[in-house]
Parts: C-alpha cells; structure tokens; sequence
C-alpha cells in the first residue's frame, strides 16, 4: 500500500560552480549547446504511480566531459537517463530506485585551429587522389576495350 511518487528537484554530479558557469553562457563555442541539457535531465520531472505495487526505477549513464573555459580545464558530467515503471508483486513493498554507472569512455571537447599550409596540403591531397582514381579508371577501360579478340 505504498505511494512512491517523487518528483526531482535536482539531480547532478561534478562540481556546482563549472555548471553555474554555463548556466551564465560562459559556453565555449566549441562545446555542443546541448550540453546544458544533458547535465540536469531530472530536474523538475515528476513521476507519479497511479496504482499500488508499482514505482519508477531509474538508469543514470555518468559520462566524463572535460573542455577548456578560461584557460583551464573544466570537467562536467553527462548524464544519460532511462526511467520505467516496474510493476511488483503483492508481497513485496514498491521502491524508487537509482542505478548509477559510470562509462568508462570520456568526452575531450577542444578547438583547434588549421594553419593555411595544412588547408591547402589537404586541398591539394584530394585533388592529386582523385587526379590518379580517374587516371586508373581510365587506362582500365582503354585496356578492356583495345584488347584484341581472335
């Protein structure tokens, strides 16, 4: 006969002060403007369990994110969220559940600027790279096409 309604007033991981800068815009142009949202997913989501024996289960994936604000290097962390509703038999009692796992994969946002030489060197790569495709395609077909037949 338990009522696990919840609502999340705030959810998050790392430190306040990084998300507070981009919550102020201090967002590198760089970095995707989605990140803000990927951060807080459950904040202000309310759940609400409209018969007995059942609650929500949440599944939090925690991603590493690190890029540089104002010459140093800022770490957040992306959460990835999944909720259901799990249905329970009358003999246990219903429970709000939060799985956390940590990926062992991390995210590296960075700028970096090309030089003009190293422009035009790739410029000049795919031109040549296609210059020699079409090159072979060619003598190919002229190698088909002269063959003599007896």
């Amino acid at each position: 006969m338990t009522n696990v309604s919840h609502e999340v007033h705030h959810l998050s991981f790392g430190e306040p002060y990084v998300r507070r800068l981009l919550e102020n815009g201090a967002v590198p142009s760089f970095v995707p403007s989605t990140l803000q949202d990927r951060l807080v997913p459950m904040d202000g989501n309310v759940y609400v369990n409209k018969d007995l024996h059942e609650a929500y289960h949440h599944y939090l994936k925690i991603t590493t994110s690190d890029f540089s604000l104002k010459g140093r290097i800022r770490r957040v962390y992306q959460l990835l969220l999944q909720s259901q509703l799990s249905f329970y038999n009358e003999d246990y009692a219903p429970e709000a559940k939060f799985q956390y796992d940590l990926s062992p994969i991390a995210v590296y946002y960075s700028e970096k600027s090309m030089k003009w030489y190293d422009y035009m060197t790739s410029i000049m790569a795919i031109i040549g790279g296609t210059f020699t495709v079409v090159g072979m395609m060619e003598s190919s077909i002229q190698a088909v096409s002269s063959k003599k037949r007896f």
